[in-house]
C-alpha cells in the first residue's frame, strides 16, 4: 500500500462537532437562561472562528482562546455571565458528546484491520478530545493521539507535523493527512510535504491556494481511495 500512516483530524472529520456544539449550547442556554437561536449560534461561530484563526496563526494561546471567545460572546449579547464559568461548563458538556460523522466506526475499523497505522492529529481542547474519544469508543483505533495543547505547537505549523512524524518514526511519503479544514489540515500537510485528503462534507468550493492531494465528500469514500 502507498501509505502506512493515516493522520486523522478530529472535529468534523470523525466527531460531528457541529451537532455536538449545538447540543452543548442548548444546555448552556438552560444553565444561563438565554435562548439558543440560529442568530446566536452564527454570532458565536463568527467570534469563535476569529479566536481559532489567531491561535492557528500563533498570535493567541489556547488558554487565552478558551476564555476570550466567551468574553467576546457575553459582551456582544450583553449577558450577565462569568466567562470562565461558561468556558468550564462548555468544555465539560462538550466532552461528553457522542456524535460522530456517519460511518466513522466502520471506516476506522476497516482501515485498522487492513494494516494501516491510525494517528489522531487535532488542535482541539485536551479535555474535550479525550472525553469524546472515551465516550465514542474511538480511542482503541489510534496508535497515538497528538493534541496541540500537549505539544506546544499546532496545525498548520510545520513543527507540529515534524513532531508527529518524528514520534511515529515515519517519512512524509508514508503518511496521509485526512481532515476537513483547509486552513489547518490541508495547509499544514502542504507545507510539510505530506499528501492529504480534504473531507468536503459541505460541498464547498476549493480556493486555488489550497492543493489537497485528494478530495472526498463522505468519510467512507476513504475506503475506495485507499483499498
Amino acid at each position: 500500500m502507498k501509505y502506512k500512516h493515516l493522520l486523522f483530524d478530529a472535529d468534523n472529520t470523525l466527531f460531528d462537532f457541529t451537532l455536538g456544539e449545538i447540543e452543548t449550547f442548548k444546555k448552556l442556554g438552560k444553565i444561563y437562561d438565554f435562548e439558543v437561536s440560529t442568530f446566536i449560534m452564527s454570532e458565536y461561530h463568527r467570534i469563535n472562528k476569529a479566536c481559532w484563526k489567531a491561535y492557528e496563526e500563533g498570535t493567541l494561546s489556547q488558554d487565552r482562546l478558551r476564555v476570550l471567545r466567551f468574553e467576546n460572546f457575553i459582551k456582544y449579547f450583553d449577558l450577565n455571565i462569568d466567562p470562565i464559568d461558561m468556558e468550564e461548563n462548555f468544555t465539560r458538556i462538550l466532552s461528553s458528546q457522542t456524535h460522530l460523522i456517519k460511518n466513522t466506526h466502520q471506516v476506522l475499523s476497516f482501515l485498522k484491520n487492513k494494516g494501516y497505522s491510525l494517528q489522531m492529529i487535532t488542535n482541539g481542547l485536551v479535555e474535550a478530545q479525550y472525553g469524546r474519544l472515551k465516550s465514542t469508543k474511538l480511542e482503541p483505533y489510534f496508535s497515538n493521539i497528538f493534541i496541540s495543547g500537549e505539544m506546544g505547537c499546532q496545525k498548520p505549523d510545520v513543527e507540529y507535523f515534524e513532531k508527529v512524524l518524528n514520534s511515529i518514526k515515519a517519512k512524509e511519503s508514508e503518511c496521509l493527512v485526512i481532515g476537513d479544514r483547509l486552513e489547518s489540515d490541508i495547509l499544514g500537510a502542504m507545507n510539510s510535504n505530506i499528501d492529504s485528503v480534504w473531507l468536503n462534507l459541505k460541498n464547498d468550493n476549493l480556493p486555488s491556494i489550497y492543493k489537497p492531494t485528494y478530495i472526498i465528500k463522505e468519510l467512507d469514500n476513504l475506503i475506495d481511495l485507499l483499498v
